[in-house]
């Protein structure tokens, strides 16, 4: 993981923190500071693919089958709805039942999925599709794997598969998690947010500590951050620019 930071001076925070959250704010190294009130920030997801025609697969030309159960990543429970069907293809065969969500008393959402397979599916291209009806979008991720007959995965333990990632609309995207430095000049609150931004386009948002995924359309594409503060009712941005890259996770480090 790469880790990267952002510098900006104490002392001229430290001389800004008499203005009201009113006022806007610049310090000397072209970061600045709005009071403005909470942002409602979000990634537009929204793609413009119809609901997809998958056929279930002729059970009498397989041998048998495995099971997996699928948790849907938080970050689009939001947006799921009983027209969402979640399916896998080996090859370009689709090999089980497009199944529909399930959702729990605690609100996670599982899709069920039985996959035909037969003993000579080995190192194969399995591809997990999930279409989002409220998003118009389908979700692919792509990996090599092998057939195991009667395999049952993801009940033990949740199977998270990172469906974000096979997002048609933004290709280059990545997890990053945003640390913060033990001496912040305002009080850390539970409201405080974190945004990614290109230009004024928000392209990712999570908390301090916690990754969130952030969207790009390609690894060339430069993002921004900016930090809600509930304490000062207002949001820091900050001038450096960063790039997707193909680390499993990027870490960024703000120091105040």
């Amino acid at each position: 993981m790469k880790t990267i930071k952002i510098l900006l001076l104490t002392t001229a925070l430290t001389l800004l923190w008499g203005c009201s959250s009113g006022d806007d704010e610049t310090s000397s190294n072209g970061s600045t500071f709005v009071g403005s009130g909470k942002p409602a920030w979000s990634v537009d997801l929204t793609g413009n693919e119809e609901a997809p025609s998958w056929l279930a697969p002729d059970p009498t030309k397989f041998e048998s089958s495995m099971f997996i159960m699928v948790k849907l990543q938080e970050e689009l429970i939001p947006y799921s709805t009983n027209e969402d069907r979640l399916t896998v293809f080996i090859g370009d065969e689709c090999r089980a039942v497009p199944a529909e969500p399930n959702k729990d008393d605690e609100g996670n959402v599982f899709f069920v999925l039985k996959i035909r397979g037969n003993s000579s599916d080995r190192a194969v291209s399995f591809t997990l599709c999930y279409y989002c009806a409220l998003l118009h979008q389908i979700f692919d991720l792509e990996g090599q794997e092998t057939f195991v007959s009667e395999l049952t995965y993801g009940v033990d333990e949740d199977f998270v598969p990172p469906l974000l990632e096979g997002c048609k609309k933004y290709p280059a995207n990545q997890l990053v998690k945003v640390n913060l430095p033990a001496n912040l000049p305002f009080a850390q609150a539970d409201g405080d947010m974190i945004g990614a931004f290109v230009g004024n386009e928000c392209r990712g948002v999570g908390y301090a500590g916690q990754p969130f995924t952030v969207f790009c359309t390609t690894h060339e594409e430069s993002f921004q951050l900016r930090y809600y503060s509930e304490t000062r009712a207002g949001v820091y941005s900050f001038h450096q620019n960063f790039k997707v890259s193909d680390d499993e996770a990027q870490i960024l480090t703000l120091e105040f």
